[in-house]
């Protein structure tokens, strides 16, 4: 019996045996986790090493050429000349001449070709801009209308050729078209606007444009407006009568006529050359400089019919801003210089008055009103009205200024603070 049981128990002895769980690194799945983690370690490691050694080349070769901010040269004020005094000679006989010179018609040639010289030379800076819209009429159906208007070439900032123009002929279109003097056109966008002037700056991707065109334009040669007097010849050109192309000739009759916009002034120059509704374009001196771009905002009743024209002085900090993306932020005042000689007369303080505030204008926002005086914005004192103009351009979107005015009451004027949120007008 004995026998029996210790058989039995050798037959079965292999159940009784230990069964041992296998080691997690001998399981087929997690070797095969191992394999695919091990070899994106080095598949990255190649690929960084790779990026690290072709980046240069390949900045080289594709990289995006660095945009550089457009700045306008300024002109310098002109000291005047020291006076020598001249030992005294005793006066001669003044010379007469008793000839008498007349002007032949050869001679109104000559002086034409040469006036008509200096427009065609200033094709290369100018462009004509087409500006597309599409609308439905009555019976639902759709249709395209376009408007042209003149553009100036301001600057070539590396990535991009930026053009000046009319922005309320641009503002709604569906899509911008910018001819070049070689008659070449290009799409466009818009870049850039400032509502109070009616000017914006458009953009053409400079890798679209052709070298054959780059070589046969220039960027606008901008003069001085500051030096400029009653009756010197003018030329106005790009689209002055409303027709691409078109020139007119004539004279200043009138410079240093200004005109009060929102937060600022600025100079008009008012010519003798009658004035088209459409007309767009730039008015140049004899030397073919830029010195006034043509404007049709600010008129009044003795120049409704007068071609006018921004001094080109005043407005190179508005095309540098624009060009360079800045926004023109505004309080939304109109002012007027309260002189120290006013201030005398008057018994009123020095500073800005206040004509008028636009409705729900930051500056209406802010608690500034009719009648009060500004005497200082951020800390900085203000004597006229072009300090403001020079401190707003400082100034970003949103930011929020302080503003010092003087307000008159019972016993005189007292001075009140307000908090002014600028914004940009729409």
């Amino acid at each position: 019996m004995a026998e029996e049981k210790r058989q039995e128990e050798q037959e079965f002895s292999f159940v009784k045996e230990k069964i041992k769980r296998q080691h997690f690194y001998q399981n087929k799945m997690f070797r095969k986790i191992l394999f695919h983690v091990v070899l994106a370690i080095f598949c990255g490691g190649v690929a960084c090493f790779v990026f690290v050694k072709m980046y240069p080349w390949m900045e080289e070769k594709f990289g995006e050429e660095e945009r550089t901010d457009i700045t306008l040269p300024r002109e310098e004020e002109e000291e005047p000349e020291p006076v020598v005094v001249q030992p005294q000679t005793p006066p001669q006989e003044p010379i007469v001449i008793t000839e008498r010179q007349e002007l032949e018609v050869e001679d109104y040639k000559k002086l034409y070709t040469k006036l008509k010289a200096v427009a065609t030379e200033s094709e290369k800076s100018l462009v004509m801009v087409t500006a597309a819209s599409s609308d439905t009429d009555w019976f639902n159906e759709t249709y395209e209308s376009r408007e042209q208007v003149s553009g100036l070439l301001v600057g070539n900032n590396g990535v991009e050729l930026l053009i000046l123009t009319v922005y309320s002929e641009v503002r709604s279109a569906d899509r911008l078209q910018v001819t070049f003097a070689d008659k070449t056109s290009q799409d466009a966008v818009l870049k850039n606007y400032d509502v109070v002037t009616d000017l914006a700056v458009i953009s053409v991707n400079l890798a679209d444009v052709q070298q054959e065109t780059l070589d046969s334009i220039q960027m606008a040669n901008l003069g001085s407006s500051n030096n400029l007097r009653s009756g010197e010849p003018v030329i106005a050109v790009g689209s002055p009568a409303g027709i691409p192309g078109s020139v007119r000739y004539g004279n200043l009759v009138a410079v240093g006529y200004t005109v009060s916009v929102i937060d600022g002034e600025y100079e008009l120059l008012v010519t003798d050359m009658v004035k088209s509704s459409e007309g767009s374009g730039v008015l140049l001196n004899l030397d073919g400089q830029v010195v006034g771009l043509i404007e049709n905002a600010y008129t009044n009743s003795n120049n409704v019919n007068v071609l006018t024209a921004y001094g080109i002085s005043d407005m190179k900090d508005v095309i540098e801003h624009l060009s360079n993306s800045q926004d023109i932020v505004y309080m939304g005042i109109i002012g007027t210089d309260v002189t120290e000689e006013i201030s005398e007369a008057q018994e009123i303080p020095p500073g800005v008055y206040i004509m008028d505030v636009d409705t729900d204008s930051p500056a209406m926002n802010g608690g500034i009103q009719r009648g009060d005086i500004i005497t200082e914005i951020s800390g900085q004192p203000v004597t006229c009205v072009a300090d403001i103009q020079e401190m707003l351009l400082k100034f970003s979107k949103d930011q929020v200024i302080q503003v010092s005015v003087m307000r008159e009451g019972k016993e005189g004027y007292k001075e009140i603070p307000c908090s002014v949120a600028l914004e940009r007008l729409e």
